[in-house]
This record gives structure tokens, sequence and C-alpha cells, in this order.
């Protein structure tokens, strides 16, 4: 699932101030079938991988470690609703609730990071007149909406039509 989430990541073309993640999708997918372990453990290899690739951009060694394996390791925590996902796919009762909860969970705590990391590391580089807070606010809550409202209606879909995908089972 991380290999998957490096290449989904890397087919959308870069946009100057925005983030749009489609390597989400498949880590709360994982998180939601096998907890948050392993959606941590996915995370952390997706985080790592851009790295490795080098289309990371670090400025500093400690923004490189907060940016890219913590910040995607933690979309891994949607895993924590994994059980009740579950208790609800094995009902046969609607999951939709539970994706949106786990999207906002991940996507949530790693767009709080990046916020961070944009007041701490990014802070020099604002644009548009605006301060740090101001400007790593703009940029980051518009990449977590973008991400949030993709992500849940992906995997909304998927799930709906292909409920298998989400079962710890299969």
């Amino acid at each position: 699932m991380a290999a998957l989430a490096a290449a989904l990541t890397m087919v959308v073309p870069t946009v100057e101030w925005i983030d749009l993640s489609l390597g989400i999708i498949p880590i709360v997918l994982v998180s939601l079938r096998r907890g948050w372990k392993v959606g941590v453990y996915a995370g952390l290899l997706w985080g790592i991988l851009p790295v490795l690739f080098g289309r990371a951009e670090i400025l500093t060694v400690w923004q490189g470690i907060l940016e890219y394996p913590v910040a995607s390791m933690s979309v891994g925590l949607a895993g924590i609703w994994a059980s009740r996902f579950q208790d609800a796919l094995r009902a046969g009762r609607p999951v939709f609730r539970w994706i949106m909860i786990a999207c906002l969970t991940g996507v949530g705590v790693k767009y709080l990071i990046h916020f961070y990391a944009g007041i701490v590391f990014w802070g020099a580089y604002v644009q548009w007149g605006l301060g740090p807070v101001a400007y790593s606010a703009v940029v980051n809550g518009a990449s977590f909406i973008l991400n949030m409202v993709i992500s849940t209606t992906v995997l909304g879909i998927l799930l709906r039509h292909l409920p298998r995908l989400g079962s710890s089972h299969s």
C-alpha cells in the first residue's frame, strides 16, 4: 500500500502552494482494514519514499523528518476507527460515517503537522503579504479541505461498490 501511495502521489502534478496527496487514500484504506499500527507503518514507508526518490523538499533535517515520515505516518492514525468500521461492514450497516471520521483523523493530523512546519520552517517564504501563521493556515487549510473531500469521496465510492475491499478478512 505504501508503494501505491507513493505512485499515486507522483501522478499528480505539483502546484506551487497546494498539496494534493492521493497517497492518503491507500494509507487510510489499509488503516481501516488492519488497524492503526499497520497504517502508521505504511505511512512511514510512504513518507520515506519521496526522500529516497529525490522528490522531497527539505530545508533542514528536522523539517524533513517532520514533514515526510512523521506527517505521512500520522495518516495511519485513521486506523483507530478500524474496529468500528469493521463492525459496521460485517453487520451490513453504512460505513461512510466511519470513512469520514477516519479521514478526518488521519488527514487532520497530517495537515496540523504541516501547519506547524509551515510556521516554523517555511515562514521566511510567505506570499501575499501574510504572516507565517496566516499563510500556513491558508495553504495547509486549503490542502486539508481538498484532501479530505477527495479521500472521503473516493473511499466512499470504492467501498460502496466493492465492500470486500474494506474487509480485514479479504
